[in-house]
Parts: C-alpha cells; structure tokens; sequence
C-alpha cells in the first residue's frame, strides 16, 4: 500500500467554519499544516466561512508563513451567526467544494458538507470557559454523525469526546508547528518578563494579574506582558495596582511578533480554565520558554516539573505565583525546564503532523487517490 504522504500531488481543502484570517490558535494550525502541505508539493486551499479578502503578503506576516495556500470566503465580513454559518455551508460551501474537487477535505469546525469526498474534520475543543451549551452540544450530537473520521488534537480530548458525544471511534492528532521558526535565547539574554497571551474568559486573566501583583513585591523590575483585546476592561486595576508601568498590554499582534516574545520573556502564565491543547504553550515550548499551566493542559504535553509546572486549580493564583518564582529566581530548574520544552516541542513538528492527516486519509479511504 502506498501512502498518502508518498503520493506527488493532491488537491487539499482545509476549511474553517467562522473566520480563517484571525490570529488564534485554530488558524495558526490550518495556516502551518496548509504550508506544510505545499511544501510536499500538494496543491491546498483554504475555505472560510467569513472575513476580508487580504493580500498573501498579508497573510504571510499575520501567521508568519513563507507559503499560503489559495483562499476562498464564503461569506464577506467578520461575523457570522449560527444559522448563516450553516446555510452559507450548506449552499455555497458545498458548491465550492464540488468546484474544487479535492481528494482530502480538513474541517476544522463542522458543518453541513454533503460533497462525497474524504473528509477529516478536527476537533479542536468542545468547550469554552469548562461549559457545553446544550444547544451546541445537540448540533455536535448530530453533525459529528454525518461524517466518517474525526481525529481530536490529544487524548483527553479523545475521552471527552466520548463522554459528552458517544462516539467512540476518534483519533488523535496532535497540533504541530514548524519548530525551526523559534529561537531558544539563553537566559542572559531574556527580558525579566512573564508573559500571558489572550484576554478571553477563558484565557483567566484575573488570575495572572493577581499573582503579578505578589510576584512584583518581591521583584520590582519584573515586567508582565499581555496579548490580546479588550485591554481598556482592565483600566481601573491598573491604576489601582498602580502597576500601569510594568503591566504591558500589547494588544493583537502578528504571529511573527508573538515568536519573538515568546523568545524574548523567563516565562508563560497559563492558568486557562478549558483547553484542548494549546497552541501558546507549544509555541513557547518552541522557543524554550517554561509555561506554568492550570490543569486544563494535557499531563502528555505539559509534564508537571518537566517542561514547566501545572498548578491543581486556575483560580488558585498563589500557587501560580509560587511556580512562577521558582522560574524566575532558581536558574538551575529554568534552564532543565527550557531545555525540556524545546525537546517537548520538536516532537510536535508539523511536517509529522501532515505526513499523520495524509496516512490517515489513506487509511479510511477507498478512494482511487488513496492507496
């Protein structure tokens, strides 16, 4: 049988439900596997369900790709609503696709796709902030029914899949990145700074400020830097921290800029209350940067006094700080751990990760592309 992965050139569809042209974590992956993708001389498209029409040198600084695949939008504009995420599928979605005629389609967010040809559709995450809609959970219910292969990005996703869903028959494929893009800086060279990247609810802001706010009497200079939105809902804690100086908010940035931060800063505070896998954590792996996590991180990826530390709950903000001190203050355990963490993260790279979604399309098809 000869494998997809050896195969010269297929037409790939990668497709995103809402917006593929947004800097998150979800996109990240579709814009790193569609390079990877070219780079094995396939031919890859991307489809989003919304957003702007952007030059690709654009698109190249935004996701810091030196290839971008053909991109096809749905829907112009930067929201969608459920039912027009739907319909806009249903109809313009699936006509596209028939137009395209690829031999492998990679959904990421499912939705209403009739077209017969292979599909894998990722599953990123079922929940935001530790809850399912029951609303949500009845359209995954049913849509996850309509399709043949469904691969989770790690194994508690798998589990959890299984027990909010009742299907069983999922495979894991992990998240991958192109490790040779980050840069592991010695210590030396490091800005004294941790960094918190995203202000979503899930993201748990509160609980990185509020340890900074302790680290910070014990370190004057630490500095603490925040990517993301919505930096004027933290205004009022600012100034009465009176750490407006050392709390950076920098807003969204490109994905190349956020390389050089992770490289850049002693350490990442994580304590999310929901992930899957998180695509900051590995890029911070990548550029050797210890990560201290809630125990929403997968124990595989993220191991405890290996590659960082996980703490037992994201509200509890003074192990958080406790972990993060001994980053900051304890040379000999930093150094173990970064050294660790880009290890960690070369085991992610993406090109394994393509070679992993052709050899599973290979399997669970009959197509005549196939094998």
């Amino acid at each position: 049988m000869v494998k997809w992965s050896k195969v010269r050139t297929l037409r790939i569809v990668i497709t995103r439900a809402w917006s593929a042209l947004v800097v998150d974590g979800v996109n990240t992956f579709i814009f790193e596997l569609g390079e990877a993708l070219l780079k094995m001389n396939h031919e890859v498209h991307i489809i989003s369900g919304c957003g702007y029409p952007l030059h690709k040198e654009k698109i190249s600084y935004m996701f810091d790709v030196q290839k971008t695949p053909e991109i096809h939008i749905l829907k112009e504009g930067r929201f969608m609503n459920r039912f027009d995420q739907v319909t806009r599928w249903f109809s313009h979605g699936n006509t596209l696709l028939k137009r395209l005629s690829p031999q492998l389609s990679i959904v990421n967010g499912v939705v209403p796709l009739t077209y017969k040809g292979p599909k894998i559709v990722v599953n990123h995450g079922l929940k935001t902030v530790g809850i399912y809609p029951s609303t949500q959970k009845l359209y995954d219910y049913f849509m996850y029914r309509t399709i043949g292969t469904l691969v989770a990005v790690s194994e508690p996703l798998r589990r959890e899949i299984g027990a909010e869903l009742g299907i069983s028959d999922v495979k894991v494929i992990p998240i991958g990145l192109d490790v040779r893009k980050n840069s592991r800086l010695p210590r030396e060279q490091r800005e004294l700074a941790i960094l918190h990247v995203g202000t979503r609810p899930v993201k748990n802001l509160q609980s990185t400020l509020k340890a900074f706010m302790m680290i910070s009497k014990r370190i004057p200079d630490i500095k603490l830097y925040v990517t993301g939105g919505g930096a004027n809902h933290y205004r009022e804690f600012l100034v009465q921290s009176k750490l407006m100086d050392r709390i950076k908010f920098v807003g969204i940035i490109s994905k190349r800029e956020l390389r050089a931060m992770y490289s850049r800063v002693m350490a990442v505070s994580a304590p999310s209350f929901y992930e899957a896998m998180s695509y900051g954590i590995l890029e911070a792996f990548a550029s050797g940067t210890p990560v201290v996590s809630s125990r929403a991180m997968p124990p595989e990826f993220l191991v405890d006094g290996h590659n960082g530390y996980q703490i037992g709950s994201p509200i509890d903000w003074l192990a958080l700080k406790s972990r993060l001190l001994d980053l900051l203050l304890d040379r000999s355990k930093w150094e173990h751990m970064s050294l660790n963490a880009r290890a960690t993260a070369v085991n992610y790279d993406i090109s394994k990760v393509a070679r992993a979604y052709l050899d599973c399309a290979c399997e669970l098809s009959n197509s005549q592309y196939a094998c």
